[in-house]
């Protein structure tokens, strides 16, 4: 018998297969095309401590997990291939099967020299079955944990399928407990105003009012800092942006002694 929380984060995925064909447009109306550039300056950093620790960006072996329609990935591939770098391969893994046909279509539309290298997985965050154990250079998951109702699990997996120096990138919209005006600004927009367009655009009011709840009951930067320590993850970097709306974290897998499981 599923328990309550499965049968929750069931919920959850089914609402992201029922938005999957307006969510690259809501997206970029909702945020002002600004999804757009946190993803690739977060990209940009995590490499540069992928570079950082492991001396260069060749043969990278690399998992975007939440990877939606493939944003993010497709983006991992333009910033190599901007650096020089050279990939091994690349998951793209998502529990929503809608998302990721989606995600099929873009790739095979604007990464067809790729398609080789690229896999997508339909999996959830907390059980990574295809990826080895300490097999991956970098894991990225964009605007995704918040969704993830066992984040402890889906945290131990990331730290299992990282190498030691491996990167983490975590793109969300985390709770801020203290704000500015402008933060509170942003703060109205995300809880008040975003659900409402969110709803004209994709034509589902429950999914964009999730947003903001799911938000306000999220943790907080330091407290996810805490989680990834305890995983044998050492936050190395954080970057916020909207006024303190949206984190970025950077996280590298310990390179002294065994990790937490």
């Amino acid at each position: 018998m599923k328990s309550e929380r499965d049968q929750e984060q069931k919920k959850i995925i089914g609402m992201f297969d029922a938005i999957a064909s307006t969510y690259d447009t809501t997206n970029r109306v909702l945020s002002f095309k600004q999804d757009e550039k946190w993803r690739k300056d977060g990209i940009a950093r995590a490499l540069r401590w992928v570079y950082a620790f492991k001396g260069d960006l060749q043969h990278l072996r690399v998992a975007d997990v939440a990877c939606g329609t493939a944003d993010m990935l497709l983006h991992i591939l333009e910033a190599l291939e901007h650096s020089h770098g050279d990939l091994e391969h690349i998951y793209g893994i998502d529990p929503s099967k809608e998302m990721l046909h989606l995600a099929q279509e873009k790739i095979s539309a604007r990464a067809k020299n790729y398609t080789s290298k690229i896999s997508l997985e339909c999996l959830q965050a907390k059980h990574l079955s295809v990826v080895q154990d300490q097999s991956l250079d970098l894991i990225s998951i964009a605007y995704g944990l918040r969704n993830v109702l066992d984040r402890r699990a889906a945290l131990s997996e990331f730290s299992r399928t990282l190498k030691k120096g491996g990167v983490l990138l975590v793109l969300e919209f985390m709770r801020c407990d203290q704000r500015g005006i402008l933060g509170t600004l942003a703060h109205f927009y995300t809880s008040k105003i975003l659900p409402i367009f969110g709803m004209l655009l994709s034509h589902n009011y429950k999914a964009y009012a999730y947003l903001p709840a799911s938000i306000e009951s999220f943790i907080s930067a330091d407290e996810l800092e805490d989680e990834l320590n305890s995983v044998g993850l050492e936050v190395v970097e954080k970057k916020y942006y909207l006024y303190k709306s949206v984190s970025c974290i950077l996280a590298v897998k310990n390179t002294q002694g065994q990790t937490c499981t």
